[in-house]
């Protein structure tokens, strides 16, 4: 029998009350190429496939394991060369729906994989079931913010020759809503079911050198933390979480 994996919550209510929750994680769910610009996605991700890379379709929604989901304010990932993206999260339990922020943390020298029994293969689920994924202590009550949904906006931060950077900044309208992933995947709708809804680029001030995507590692800086939040500007309130990354090997480790 799997142990349980229970993680805390204070639920931020929209009447200034605070209760504190705390759920049993039965499934744990990532949105994947979730852009609410589906065909704009397909045409990025077709030409991938054009140069013989087997994709999931979009938007698509992967498993991974639920011990590996988190609130804790550190977490440890094998090699260095890992970063986060800011994601909202869904959480069901009891027959209600939670929302809080999360941060699907990636192994991104699994991105692109390359083996002889798969062959090419681009954002494999491998990527994301070498890291722990991060998601906030507090959440709201989709309810409460079901309205004005597409209002929400997602802001992530790194550290970056020891100043904190302005890392991504976007709004839940550049992605497919949680009604779109119910209507798709009804099961996400049983208690102890996590989704992380997926995400979107970083900002333009971003330097050159940190990750946000490169296909090809060299050079490339990985931060060593993580910041994100989730900012209700209707409500007047946000959600925010910070993470520290502790790698188990140092860069150029033959482990890697």
């Amino acid at each position: 029998m799997l142990s349980d994996n229970l993680i805390d919550f204070k639920v931020a209510n929209k009447d200034g009350s605070v209760s504190n929750r705390r759920v049993s994680v039965k499934r744990l769910f990532l949105g994947r190429n979730t852009s609410r610009d589906i065909k704009g996605t397909l045409a990025s991700l077709d030409a991938l496939r054009a140069e013989g890379y087997s994709i999931h379709g979009n938007p698509n929604i992967c498993k991974k394991s639920r011990y590996l989901l988190t609130n804790e304010n550190e977490i440890e990932v094998q090699g260095p060369q890992t970063s986060g993206e800011a994601e909202y999260v869904a959480i069901f339990d009891g027959g209600e729906v939670y929302v809080s922020v999360g941060s699907d943390h990636n192994d991104r020298t699994l991105q692109y994989l390359c083996t002889e029994a798969l062959g090419q293969v681009y954002d494999t689920a491998k990527s994301k079931q070498m890291c722990p994924a991060v998601v906030g202590t507090e959440a709201w009550r989709y309810e409460d913010v079901k309205d004005h949904w597409d209002q929400l906006n997602l802001k992530s931060f790194v550290t970056v020759n020891g100043s904190k950077i302005p890392f991504q900044d976007f709004k839940l309208s550049d992605l497919v809503d949680l009604e779109y992933h119910l209507r798709t995947t009804p099961p996400l709708r049983s208690d102890g079911t996590v989704l992380f809804g997926g995400s979107s680029g970083t900002v333009r001030a971003v330097p050159a050198n940190v990750f946000q995507g490169q296909s090809s590692l060299q050079g490339v800086y990985f931060p060593p933390d993580f910041g994100m939040e989730l900012v209700d500007p209707v409500l007047g309130r946000k959600i925010s979480h910070h993470y520290t990354i502790y790698s188990l090997e140092e860069s150029g480790s033959l482990s890697l």
